[in-house]
């Protein structure tokens, strides 16, 4: 039975058999079959066929040469193709285990930046929530200030008008002492128009009718004067009082601890003040005190109190300046909101950037991984 393609391969053969000189592909017996098989197989494979391997003449052992030939070239590019077929396979293993490596290395700075954008986010929300805070604590120090500037606005009116006031009563004082002083010369005139006319009476007694008429004219005369000098003392007392409270209030005014002036006391309530706990107070017995012994020093007490007020006014022009002042810290607490807000759009484009580069270094890594698999395929 001849051999068929099963029982003998080509593309492998056997060194050692042929080493050893063992032949099992053609005997002697079975020529025919095996040139018959290897010219079909030539012509498979593309050869040169119709081979006669038993002819003498030059043209069939040419053309056999040239088969042979043939084949020792395939053979010896099947065997350079081998080889180039390892080269590159050493060279896609050594691509693998480098890439491999590279993508333990990705894999490695890809967890060292997620930690870092964690640090970053947690370092930006709590310097969302510092900057927060500062911003609430700035508004409410501002809404303070501009109560405390209202309030002092409120106050500066009121001590003007309270001011104006004490102006219009100190006017009225002057002009009632002027007055009174006025009448008192006319009294010490009258007095003397009185004593002239009871020496001229007494000149002229002798002429007189009789006692009783001399009885009237002196009861009339001290009656008078008695009237007159009641409503003289109850006026002085009236004065003296008014000046004791313009003093009280004037008091009260310029010692107020928040330049709103005290709430007004009754009369007594404003003797029974204890004078020693300002130093602005004057004494108040001065006013029981005779206007011609107690002058000086009523006029030194009401110049000293009101240029204690006119100080006040400069105090408070100063405290409107410091208004004026917060006004501009107000204009730097809009600056710094407009920087907040403009380092809070920097951070959001800081974060689409990383999200970004993120995104773009996940598909190399992806499209990385399966090629050297495909050339391994190939």
């Amino acid at each position: 039975m001849p051999p068929t393609e099963g029982d003998f391969d080509l593309r492998q053969p056997s060194q050692s058999a042929f080493a050893a000189g063992e032949y099992t592909f053609a005997d002697v017996e079975n020529l025919e079959h095996c040139a018959k098989y290897l010219n079909q197989s030539l012509v498979t494979f593309g050869f040169p066929a119709s081979l006669d391997l038993f002819a003498n003449d030059p043209v069939s052992i040419a053309r056999t040469c040239n088969c042979i030939y043939f084949l020792l070239q395939q053979r010896q590019r099947d065997v350079e193709f081998r080889e180039s077929a390892n080269d590159q396979r050493q060279r896609l293993l050594s691509d693998i285990s480098r890439l491999e490596a590279k993508v333990e290395r990705l894999e490695g700075q890809l967890q060292v930046k997620d930690r870092e954008i964690a640090t970053i986010t947690r370092t930006e929300a709590k310097n969302t929530a510092a900057l927060k805070a500062q911003i609430e604590k700035l508004q409410q120090e501002r809404d303070e200030f501009q109560r405390m500037v209202i309030g002092n606005q409120q106050v500066k009116t009121q001590q003007l008008h309270e001011m104006k006031k004490k102006e219009k009563e100190y006017i009225k004082l002057q002009e009632r002492l002027n007055q009174v002083l006025m009448e008192k010369k006319k009294e010490s005139r009258s007095g003397m128009e009185i004593m002239n006319l009871l020496q001229k009476e007494g000149r002229q007694r002798g002429t007189w009718n009789g006692k009783k008429a001399d009885n009237d004219f002196y009861k009339k005369i001290v009656d008078a004067y008695e009237a007159k000098n009641q409503e003289l003392m109850a006026e002085n007392t009236d004065l003296r009082a008014l000046l004791r409270s313009m003093q009280v209030d004037m008091r009260d005014f310029l010692n107020a601890p928040n330049g709103l002036p005290k709430q007004s006391l009754t009369g007594n309530e404003r003797v029974e003040s204890d004078p020693s706990q300002s130093p602005l107070v004057g004494k108040m017995d001065v006013f029981d005190l005779p206007f011609h012994m107690a002058r000086d020093q009523i006029e030194e007490s009401l110049r000293n109190k009101m240029a204690s007020i006119k100080e006040r006014m400069v105090q408070l022009q100063d405290a409107q300046k410091g208004a004026e002042v917060t006004s501009e810290a107000t204009e730097r607490e809009l600056e710094l909101e407009a920087q907040l807000v403009e380092a809070r759009s920097i951070i959001q484009e800081q974060a689409s950037i990383m999200s970004k580069h993120l995104a773009k270094s996940d598909r190399p890594r992806d499209s990385i991984i399966p090629a050297p698999a495909e050339a391994v395929c190939n």
